[in-house]
């Protein structure tokens, strides 16, 4: 038997600092977090500015749940007094964690936004329980703390990069890209570099990144349905491993945007 429940969506700020979204406890006959999805949505929609935000979970009961920060699908940016917006699809980042039958472990979360936003986003979080112990392995997630600026020009810009201690295979690759200010006929487009020293292969691991169109005119509707992510990676790593990741932009734009990578691994 499964089961859902919810941390209703609240403000996360209009600055970057992490905030509390609040806490579940989850259900005493629950052996397995399943997955988390969460939600989020601009309360006003401002002109030039993408909501470009992380979800984090955390327990201090739960062993060995952390990390489990994830980048969210940015709420692209538009231009004008009139301009649409579009809420990306939802997305549930698979977990897999064990949880003790007969407790009552508190379960928190938090978001936080990467650039600051003149109207603070609200965002909660979905979660996901199973009464049957996991099946698969445990997945963790992480993320660089801060967003890199694309530059103007078409060229290669050396993004943070992702220290994981622990892990065993990487697993999901994650690459957004927001728009700042839209500027007609300017789209982002471009690929996403996964490189390290520690993988087991020398292989690359480089992605498309959802490319982020423009429009024509002073009133800009800049769209995207849905977060950019590859699964089935399947690339073995030491056990200290320091991911290194660049945005190589095709094209030369108007205004900068911003980017930012995340992973998904196991530690088996």
């Amino acid at each position: 038997m499964t089961s859902f429940q919810v941390i209703d969506p609240v403000s996360i700020g209009t600055a970057v600092s992490k905030t509390t979204l609040g806490t579940v406890n989850k259900p005493s006959e629950s052996q397995c977090l399943i997955e988390f999805t969460p939600f989020q949505c601009p309360v006003v929609t401002t002109t030039a500015e993408s909501v470009l935000s992380e979800t984090a979970v955390e327990s201090q009961s739960v062993k060995d749940i952390l990390p489990k920060r994830v980048l969210n699908a940015p709420i692209q940016a538009g231009l004008g007094a009139t301009y649409a917006s579009m809420v990306p699809i939802l997305n549930a980042f698979e977990c897999n964690t064990p949880l003790q039958a007969g407790s009552n472990d508190i379960i928190t979360g938090f978001g936080q936004a990467q650039v600051a936003n003149t109207s603070a986003p609200l965002m909660g979080i979905e979660f996901h329980f199973s009464d049957n112990m996991p099946q698969m392995p445990q997945m963790y997630y992480d993320k660089p703390n801060d967003e890199s600026s694309t530059g103007t020009s078409a060229t290669t810009v050396a993004g943070n990069s992702i220290t994981i201690n622990g892990g065993k295979m990487l697993k999901n690759l994650y690459a957004e890209v927001a728009q700042t200010t839209p500027v007609a006929s300017k789209p982002l487009i471009g690929s996403m570099i996964f490189s390290s020293n520690n993988f087991d292969s020398s292989q690359g691991l480089e992605i498309a990144c959802q490319p982020v169109a423009q429009g024509l005119g002073s009133t800009i509707t800049t769209l995207q349905a849905k977060n950019n992510v590859r699964r089935n990676v399947n690339m073995g790593m030491k056990s200290t491993c320091i991911i290194n990741t660049s945005y190589n932009m095709a094209n030369s734009v108007t205004t900068a945007g911003n980017f930012v990578t995340g992973i998904g691994y196991t530690k088996e």
